[in-house]
């Protein structure tokens, strides 16, 4: 009797298999992906001949701020100072202004000396709060948490009257900004059990919705790893059909060659073997005669 041929042949299981861990492990890359798209990197600082030297603002306003301390009533005098500064420029004359070249390490050390220098910040907003305040003009101040690259345990905290229409606010949210402001403090605050500090900063901020905000975002996904995805699940699919049928015609089969098999027992047929008994009998009776 033929043995039915096996359902895998050669190497198609190790290929079922192979092409199975490919396509799992793209979509959860594709996934990750989309989950933490990367974002176009700012242009490098160059190095110049002379750098311009930064100059600390001696304001008298300035002369009642405290590093590492909450924010306090004698701070409003600078706090409404750097506001009416921020006011009095455009977004893009106070980015022209700001430094790109001063980073957490300096405010941390040595705040006194960045004291009123505008900074360039690029980073992702965590959170934004909206709150009463008498000290603006409109009536409201804004409040973004902000980390970048090099500060992704120690946000910046980020104060600006004017927010860009449709800008989320909340305590969980993850949107890439950009910010330029006068420095004014370390403010000590409580998180969680702990204190800790963040560097103040007011001035503006900048925001585009993410459908807008450039062609790699809105496309979620480069075209080279979606069609790479796509045909792999596509080469998977295939095979699978393939493996299906091949299935179905395998216990077709099966059934087939069981009904066609000659049911074997033990057991006699009456009938048969009184027909036997008799033609024995028969043959005896010629033989004696």
């Amino acid at each position: 009797m033929d043995r039915p041929a096996p359902f895998f042949q050669g190497s198609e299981l190790p290929r079922l298999l192979i092409l199975a861990v490919l396509m799992v492990a793209g979509w959860v890359l594709a996934g990750r992906y989309l989950l933490n798209r990367p974002q176009p990197a700012e242009p490098p600082v160059r190095v110049a001949e002379r750098p311009e030297p930064v100059v600390a603002d001696r304001s008298v306003a300035f002369e009642t701020v405290t590093d590492r301390t909450p924010m306090s009533f004698r701070e409003n005098a600078a706090y409404a100072l750097l506001l009416d500064r921020a006011r009095g420029k455009t977004p893009s004359e106070l980015a022209a202004i700001s430094r790109r070249d001063i980073v957490l390490t300096h405010l941390w050390e040595h705040p006194e000396l960045y004291r009123g220098v505008p900074i360039h910040l690029l980073g992702s907003a965590l959170r934004v709060l909206r709150y009463e305040s008498k000290l603006s003009k409109t009536g409201w101040l804004y409040e973004a948490w902000i980390i970048t690259p090099e500060t992704s345990r120690v946000p910046y905290a980020c104060v600006f009257e004017d927010a860009p229409k449709g800008l989320p606010i909340g305590t969980n949210i993850s949107e890439r900004v950009v910010f330029n402001g006068y420095f004014l403090k370390i403010l000590k605050y409580a998180a969680a059990d702990v204190d800790r500090g963040a560097p103040v900063l007011v001035g503006r901020i900048g925001w585009e919705p993410r459908e807008v905000a450039s062609p790699a975002e809105h496309d979620g996904i480069s075209p080279t790893l979606r069609w790479t995805l796509i045909a792999l699940a596509a080469m998977f699919f295939v095979s699978l059909a393939r493996w299906i049928i091949q299935l179905r015609r395998f216990v077709a089969r099966s059934d087939r060659s069981a009904s066609t098999q000659t049911i074997r027992t033990d057991e006699l047929d009456p009938v048969a073997l009184d027909e036997w008994v008799q033609a024995v009998a028969h043959e005896d009776e010629a033989t004696s005669s």
